[in-house]
C-alpha cells in the first residue's frame, strides 16, 4: 500500500471506527435496557465508574436508594456493569461514566440517541442483538 493511499483513506477509517464504537455503545445499552425490562427494575440509580486519572480504582458501582443492593447485583455482574459504564462514558462523550438516571429510561435516555446517529449515517439493523452480545444470556 503506497503511503499517499494509506493517508487518503484516513478519514474514511475514523469515520467507520466512530461509527463502530457507536454501534457497540448502543448494542450494550439496547440489552441492558432490555434486561431491565424483562427483570421489572424501576427506579433512580447511580452509576459511577472510577477515574483513573485521578488515582481512582477503575471499578463500577451501581447503587439505588430504590432497589436494594442484592437485586441489582443479582441482574448485573461486574462485567455487565464495565461494559455499560463504558457505553454509557461514550454516550455522554465522557472519560469515564458518574451518572444518575431512572434505571427503565436507560435505552430511551442514552441508547436511542445513538440509534439515531447510526441511522443518520445509514447504518442499516440488519442482525439480532440477542446473537452478537454475551449480556443477553
Amino acid at each position: 500500500m503506497k503511503l499517499s493511499a494509506l493517508l487518503a483513506s484516513r478519514p474514511t477509517i475514523l469515520r467507520q471506527a466512530a461509527l463502530a464504537h457507536t454501534a457497540a455503545a448502543w448494542l450494550t445499552l439496547q440489552h441492558a435496557s432490555t434486561r431491565i425490562s424483562a427483570a421489572g427494575l424501576h427506579g433512580w440509580v447511580r452509576l459511577r465508574q472510577g477515574d483513573s486519572s485521578e488515582g481512582e480504582a477503575p471499578w463500577v458501582t451501581l447503587t439505588s436508594e430504590e432497589i436494594r443492593p442484592s437485586v441489582l447485583e443479582e441482574h448485573f455482574t461486574d462485567d455487565d456493569l464495565l461494559e455499560i459504564a463504558e457505553a454509557l462514558a461514550y454516550a455522554t462523550d465522557s472519560d469515564h461514566a458518574d451518572l444518575e438516571f431512572c434505571i427503565e429510561a436507560l435505552g430511551e435516555t442514552y441508547a436511542s440517541p445513538l440509534l439515531r446517529t447510526l441511522e443518520k449515517a445509514g447504518v442499516t439493523l440488519d442482525i439480532d442483538a440477542r446473537f452478537i452480545n454475551p449480556m443477553l444470556d
